[in-house]
């Protein structure tokens, strides 16, 4: 006799993909973020996980696209990064609702030498802090990297210590809205190859980026970029110290262009050394004393910048040499006094001479304008005067009409008559004969008259 299977363990294949359609939906409703993985078997494959092992070492390369559909937690499960003696490790998500990076995703995935990590429309995005590295020592005699990669994501907060331990580093946000960088942002990182802010708006940099409170940059071309370049990007507060740069040995760059950066205090830019400087095209709202503290043997270009606010000495750490540029820059200025170029009325260093400048006088207490209709009625009763003047000259005009005033006593007398120049007599001598009656008997003027009386 045969042995009949349970009830229950007889699915039809129609029933299970009803079944794990179920299982989705009722996973999405729970609103739970999807902890991503690249174990195979999983329900649903967002990730395409590809590990090689060339002559130089072990690699792994993992790519999700979670086609706007997850929330996603990147945490340790997502790749056995510790146990696969691994070179280098990228990591790229991409389409997700929002993205939460916790440290213990970041402590696995920095144990590759080289570690770089995308994070490409990735709605809000959490970044927690990095903790100490437990192969740092391991990883001692190694020219480490690590570069992170934020595009179109809103960042509610990069915090303290998100990058640290390694020889070098790169970091660019793009096309992203950031809350706050906090101070120290970058730990015992040796060297920069960049730091860019791309078509960004910055709530605050709250101070330096970094724990040690300067940044070296360091160039290598195989990068796309190089430097710090702050670019397109609307900064409300750059705090005091924010990005104080030296370098590492060739000539590097610093690129402050087409941007808005709200209060600049004091040294939110300071460079030293072998870097050229270029600050082009910004609207700067208040710049505090000292804000940018520049002495560089490299180019220094301070061209078409609009400096609204600015309190003493505020450009004062900015030198000049012979391969500065300071061209078609607008400052603004409260009182008309401030105007005389021998008095203080720039805020730049007196190594940089007579810039070229355009002061636009700005008052403080802009003066009250009432609104009021009282003018409108005056014009409009001036206009119908002056037409009515107008017809009335036409008028008397056409009728040949001349006005002669003779004075007796206080008042005019107005008379109309005919002209009777020359110029004035008709062709037709007809109409200018006389009647006879008129030329025998005459015609009395009484005005005359009464005078001679």
């Amino acid at each position: 006799m045969k042995q009949q299977l349970p009830q229950r363990l007889r699915v039809s294949p129609r029933s299970a993909a009803y079944l794990v359609v179920l299982v989705g939906v009722l996973r999405a409703a729970s609103c739970e973020p999807l902890v991503a993985k690249c174990n195979p078997g999983d329900s649903e494959v967002y990730c395409q996980c590809v590990t090689k092992s060339p002559r130089g070492g072990n690699t792994v390369s993992i790519k999700c696209d979670f086609e706007n559909k997850e929330a996603v937690v990147l945490n340790k499960e997502l790749f056995n990064f510790r146990n696969s003696s691994l070179v280098s490790a990228y990591v790229r998500m991409v389409n997700a609702t929002s993205v939460h990076v916790t440290k213990e995703f970041l402590q696995e995935w920095m144990q590759a030498p080289s570690a770089a990590l995308d994070i490409w429309r990735g709605g809000n995005l959490t970044l927690e802090s990095m903790p100490p590295l437990d192969s740092y020592d391991k990883h001692a005699s190694y020219r480490t990297f690590a570069g992170v990669g934020i595009v179109s994501c809103n960042v509610p907060e990069v915090p303290t210590m998100f990058l640290r331990d390694r020889t070098r580093g790169g970091f660019r946000i793009k096309t992203s809205t950031v809350g706050s960088f906090r101070k120290g942002v970058l730990h015992n990182m040796k060297q920069m190859r960049y730091l860019v802010l791309e078509d960004t708006v910055v709530e605050a940099v709250d101070g330096s980026v970094a724990t040690e409170g300067f940044v070296t940059l360091s160039r290598r071309e195989v990068h796309s970029w190089t430097g710090l370049i702050l670019s397109n990007v609307t900064i409300h507060r750059v705090g005091e110290g924010a990005f104080n740069l030296t370098h590492q040995s060739d000539m590097e760059t610093a690129e402050v262009t087409n941007s808005y950066l709200g209060t600049v205090e004091t040294g939110a830019l300071i460079a030293a050394g072998d870097i050229s400087v270029t600050i082009k095209g910004n609207y700067f709202q208040r710049l505090e004393k000292a804000a940018f503290q520049v002495d560089v043997t490299g180019e220094v270009k301070f061209d078409e910048n609009v400096i609204a606010s600015w309190a003493p000495d505020a450009l004062e750490g900015l030198m000049c040499h012979n391969r500065t540029t300071l061209e078609r820059n607008t400052v603004r200025v409260d009182t008309p006094h401030q105007v005389a170029l021998n008095e203080s009325s720039t805020p730049f260093h007196t190594s940089c001479g007579n810039p070229q400048i355009f002061l636009v006088i700005t008052p403080s207490h802009p003066l009250a304008v009432q609104v009021t209709t009282v003018s409108t009625w005056v014009l409009a009763a001036l206009l119908i005067i002056l037409l009515l003047a107008t017809l009335s000259m036409y008028i008397w005009r056409s009728q040949e009409g001349i006005t002669r005033y003779y004075n007796r006593g206080r008042f005019p007398i107005i008379l109309n008559g005919r002209k009777s120049s020359q110029e004035n007599l008709p062709n037709n001598a007809e109409i200018n004969v006389p009647a006879q009656e008129a030329t025998e008997e005459g015609i009395t003027n009484t005005l005359y008259t009464n005078e001679e009386s």
